[in-house]
């Protein structure tokens, strides 16, 4: 009985599986997947060859030619990871220290410093085979993007290939390598500018807005927590991840159907709260504070009120654009041609017009360039197809094979054009590691303040920290360092007091030395270069460089001094120098105890002196609401002076043991538990198979 009862239930579900819609079609179906699925691992394994090809250099290459650019400042951040780990809260090379998570947004150098620590390569090194990984990536994840949207995989292909090997925004004069329309604009701003987290940035975008697609149209607890982990690792890569983001989810929910764009709007910024949710330790409040503020006054001006014009101005255009690509039945194409016509108004307007309509805009071209290639392939493939139709079958096998010559033909030109940009150097014989060896041998320790371009390879070789390097946008202090270091390289309107005036403010930031170079960029960075001849002692010179040594009456960075010359109003500008005068005099007053600051730890230093009442402790490091300070074992108080130092006001009388420790602060703390938590949370979606917690909430998910 119990056989014949088996036997009648696997007989009816036989003839269901037959009846149903895909039941005669199963097998085929299932075979075209699997060859679906093959070639699209072998597309991928193209773009990915291809692409390595193209950046071969990279990888295996220390040190290239291009000493102008910006890496060798990421060189330095994955060489105090490695160096320093896991004390890493306080950096002390650039702006006088800084928090680590001012430095800069942290996932590629932990990811490079991770990478030397596990091939024992040179930071050097790891950076430049990390990021050319990340750049060879991108297209394959651009394709997959494409694809697993579309289902149209040739297509989807023939978007990456054309991302791979030609350059859309070289449509635009200013966005010419080497003037050619031909050269690779994409590893330009690797391999030439130094742009590895923009360009690792851009290769995460794809999959991160993929995984922000799923979240909205199958709205799953598993498809949010992996958009809102992508998109945080978007972001800490680099900042331009952020705008990057912004611009291209704004463009999904636009490219929807009209009833359609709230819900997917609303999913989108629940996401948006969790990536911001993990990423709060290396982006607080106070961090989007001090970036959102600097960058409108880096590399322009940028400033709120110069950019709301023009972004009022694109707003019709960009209204035209939805209103005209609405009834394309193609999502990925009304989204790319959307993304495309918002990023050529950013880099267009300020390559023909020089307008701007974000911060930066012209850092934009390789996203540009990411929608453009998307937009083109979808927008031409019935012109193919039709084509295709028409052609007798040897014609295109004819043009398939010229097809292929011709990206044969710029895959070696791309590859020949890297090759020249990324030769490899004998790092020994530049002036940058030269000036560096000779200020680690007669220098150590002792802050100095650098200019050009040898400020920002400095600390890939060495642990001498500088008054002015790093990067600009995430300086807490941006305001008093940008009007001091400008006043310092121009001496504007200082006439005869330019060279006093510079000195002032660099005994009044520690500096010991100076050193004055040409840049490879911008020739002379100090307007009058020779203003410290036979006014400092020269300590070093080579061909056109030089350092000047500073006298200081200690090497110590913390000072007794009267509370009363505590500089007590942040300066106008840099000639906004009587208060520092005054603070000055009291670090050269001989009268004065000597002091002796050791840092056994980055984030730790020891200070022993005598100290009588009415006097503080001046130590000329960045202050920050995290550092802590024990005088002969009883908490201090640590305030800020008017430069952006930190002033120690312990409660002694006689022999004083400070100790000043930088532990973060409360509000650190609090900002780990909640990203760790939020992680766990994400992860814990994740795994357990993408619970549907949000089908609670709103209605059942759209069609994929």
């Amino acid at each position: 009985m119990e056989n014949a009862n088996w036997r009648r239930l696997v007989s009816r579900s036989l003839r269901a599986l037959i009846n149903s819609p895909t039941g005669p079609g199963l097998k085929p179906r299932l075979k075209a997947e699997a060859c679906s699925t093959c070639r699209g691992v072998v597309y991928s394994a193209v773009l990915l060859g291809l692409n390595v090809f193209v950046a071969w250099n990279l990888f295996s290459t220390e040190f290239t030619n291009n000493m102008q650019t910006n890496a060798g400042s990421f060189m330095a951040i994955a060489r105090f990871i490695l160096d320093h780990f896991p004390h890493l809260s306080w950096f002390p090379f650039w702006f006088n220290g800084l928090p680590f998570e001012n430095v800069y947004t942290p996932l590629l150098h932990l990811i490079d410093a991770g990478f030397a620590w596990i091939t024992r390569a040179s930071p050097a090194r790891a950076y430049n085979f990390v990021t050319g990984a990340f750049y060879a990536a991108g297209p394959v994840f651009l394709f997959l993007f494409v694809w697993r949207i579309t289902r149209l995989l040739e297509t989807s292909f023939f978007a990456a290939l054309l991302y791979s090997l030609f350059s859309p925004a070289a449509i635009l004069r200013a966005f010419r390598p080497g003037g050619s329309p031909w050269n690779a604009v994409r590893f330009q701003y690797l391999a030439y500018w130094g742009e590895g987290p923009h360009i690792a940035a851009l290769a995460l975008l794809p999959i991160a807005l993929f995984a922000c697609f799923r979240a909205f149209t199958r709205r799953t607890y598993a498809w949010c927590a992996a958009a809102a982990i992508l998109m945080a690792a978007t972001v800490l890569i680099n900042t331009f991840g952020a705008a990057d983001l912004a611009l291209g989810c704004a463009c999904l929910v636009l490219a929807l159907p009209r009833k359609e764009m709230a819900r997917a709007a609303a999913v989108l910024a629940g996401v948006a709260v969790a990536a911001y949710s993990i990423s709060l330790p290396f982006m607080p409040p106070s961090w989007i504070g001090i970036v959102s503020e600097s960058s409108q006054h880096v590399d322009g001006d940028f400033s709120r009120a110069r950019l709301l014009g023009p972004q009022l101005a694109t707003l019709p255009g960009v209204f035209l654009a939805w209103w005209a690509v609405r009834k394309l039945e193609n999502y990925v194409l009304r989204f790319s041609i959307l993304l495309a016509y918002l990023l050529l108004n950013v880099i267009g307007l300020y390559a023909l017009a020089n307008v701007p309509v974000l911060p930066q805009p012209h850092r934009y071209a390789v996203e540009f360039e990411l929608a453009a290639c998307i937009a083109f392939a979808l927008a031409l493939r019935p012109l193919v197809l039709r084509l295709s139709s028409r052609l007798s079958v040897p014609l295109r096998g004819v043009a398939i094979a010229l097809a292929l010559a011709a990206a044969a033909h710029q895959t070696v030109h791309y590859h020949r054009y890297a090759r020249q940009i990324t030769q490899p150097i004998d790092i020994g014989q530049t002036e940058d590691y030269k000036a560096a060896k000779w200020l680690d041998q007669n220098l150590s320790g002792l802050r100095t303040f650098i200019s050009g371009e040898t400020g920002t390879w400095l600390n890939v070789f060495t642990d001498v920290p500088q008054m002015n390097s790093g990067h600009q946008p995430f300086d807490p202090n941006f305001r008093v360092d940008s009007a001091v270091i400008f006043s310092i390289y121009t001496g504007m309107n200082a006439g005869a007091r330019d060279a006093e005036n510079s000195i002032l403010w660099m005994k009044a930031f520690g500096c010991h030395a100076v050193y004055i170079a040409r840049s490879r960029l911008y020739g002379d960075v100090f307007r009058n270069p020779r203003k410290f001849e036979r006014v400092l002692p020269v300590l070093w010179r080579e061909g056109n460089a030089a350092i000047y040594g500073i006298p200081q009456r200690t090497k110590s960075l913390a000072h007794v001094v009267p509370e009363a010359a505590i500089v007590k109003r942040e300066p106008v500008n840099g000639l906004d120098t009587a208060e520092t005068a005054r603070y000055v005099a009291a670090l050269d007053d001989a009268s004065l105890p000597p002091d002796v600051m050791e840092w056994p730890r980055p984030d730790r230093g020891h200070i022993g002196t005598t100290i009588r009442p009415g006097q503080v402790l001046s130590v000329q490091v960045s202050y920050d609401p995290g550092w802590l300070a024990f005088a002969n074992g009883k908490q201090a108080s640590v305030t800020r002076d008017g430069i952006g130092l930190s002033v120690i006001h312990p409660v002694c009388d006689g022999p004083c043991s400070i100790d000043f420790v930088f532990d973060g602060g409360p509000g650190r703390r609090w900002y780990w538990g909640v990203s760790g938590l939020t992680i766990l949370v994400g992860l814990a979606g994740i795994l357990w198979g993408g619970m549907p917690i949000l089908r609670r909430v709103v209605s059942p998910p759209l069609a994929g």
